[in-house]
């Protein structure tokens, strides 16, 4: 029993049972709470009768510190014995798990309408019995013969279910949280690091994973620098259907790469045009000038090909003359003149072709994807 005395009035509180739950796990959702019960004397020791209003303020340090949480209640005393519960009824913005995994000490304020007084020393929270079984909130949904880690294939952590309390607005607090620098790191039941393997419920056909950030999600790929080409492989029902990334910044797919768009109110698929080289391509439109003019090669385009190398120039005259060709060309230009000597004026638009610099001897390269034993499938 802790003891306050001043020079107004005794009060005598008694902390009966403290539970604080941080997380929130399991079937029967626990509300992080705490009961708290007392006694209230008046400087004469008779014991306080009615209504008073209590304010409860949680705090990580025995005297100063932060306050990590505060609530008011009115409770009814009577023959001066109090019973309140503390602490909101459902998760709340700004208290987290971490919050309350650490020491804490509460402060009590005493509002009868004839004393308001804070009670001192504040009181260090201690666990009750039931923090000495598992975690708090904690529930047991099967039972596990076999080791946890090491020996035997087993759930680690098994029935988490995390849901919203209804008709209210909070955010249930995170069925999993993982804070540091490693975050989660998921390796093969023999614990080595070949397979680490993520499922949602495979056995429901709607059963999706939903990954949400505001910045970047990031993959890195060959973390350690081995010589295994590494990649991020999307597999359909079976292993003939894929799209892979892989960490050389190549995206290869069995099946089409499409840009789409809205027809008529329909979303539709426009295709790339594809090719055993690697190519690109610029257009433009020139005129010539008594039948010939010279055409400079767009300069930034000029930084992403190899025009060193042969590459292509097609031509399309806007009017009647005796025909177009290409000559002289350069890695800076190229040279279109009119057929038979002409002298027209003619106006044309042109498109030109070359290897992408750096990948100039590309051509039909292999491809290996991973396997199904790669997927990490069961």
């Amino acid at each position: 029993m802790s003891v306050f005395k001043n020079s107004t009035y005794q009060k005598y509180l008694v902390i009966a049972l403290v539970t604080i739950i941080s997380v929130v796990l399991a079937a029967c959702t626990l509300p992080p709470q705490f009961t708290y019960q007392g006694v209230l004397t008046d400087a004469s020791g008779n014991p306080l009768n009615g209504n008073v209003t209590i304010t409860y303020r949680i705090f990580n340090a025995e005297t100063g510190g932060t306050e990590i949480y505060s609530e008011s209640e009115t409770v009814t005393v009577t023959d001066g014995r109090f019973d309140s519960v503390i602490g909101p009824e459902a998760a709340i913005s700004g208290l987290d798990p971490e919050d309350l995994a650490q020491a804490l000490w509460v402060e009590v304020q005493i509002d009868n309408g004839t004393y308001n007084e804070t009670l001192t020393p504040r009181q260090r929270l201690y666990g009750s019995p039931y923090a000495f079984t598992l975690m708090p909130g904690t529930v047991i949904s099967a039972a596990m013969n076999e080791e946890v880690f090491g020996v035997n294939d087993i759930d680690a952590i098994a029935s988490v279910i995390n849901m919203q309390i209804p008709n209210s607005s909070n955010t249930p607090l995170p069925a999993l949280r993982v804070v540091g620098e490693r975050g989660i790191e998921l390796v093969d039941v023999s614990g080595s690091d070949s397979y680490g393997t993520l499922y949602s419920e495979i056995d429901v056909p709607d059963s999706s994973i939903h990954a949400h950030v505001n910045t970047n999600f990031v993959i890195h790929l060959d973390e350690a620098g081995s010589d295994y080409d590494s990649g991020f492989v999307v597999f359909g029902n079976s292993t003939s259907n894929w799209c892979y990334f892989d960490e050389y910044g190549n995206l290869d797919c069995s099946g089409t790469k499409s840009s789409v768009t809205e027809v008529d109110g329909e979303q539709r698929a426009l295709y790339a045009i594809e090719s055993p080289d690697v190519w690109f391509e610029d257009f433009g439109s020139a005129q010539l000038t008594n039948g010939k003019t010279t055409v400079q090669v767009d300069a930034q385009f000029a930084q992403t090909v190899n025009l060193d190398m042969e590459y292509h120039v097609f031509l399309t005259p806007l009017d009647d003359c005796n025909g177009l060709y290409v000559t002289n060309k350069t890695a800076g230009g190229f040279e279109v003149r009119e057929l038979g000597g002409g002298s027209s004026d003619v106006a044309f638009d042109y498109r030109i072709v070359a290897k992408r610099a750096g990948y100039e001897d590309v051509h039909l390269e292999v491809v290996v994807v991973p396997s199904a034993m790669d997927e990490g499938g069961e």
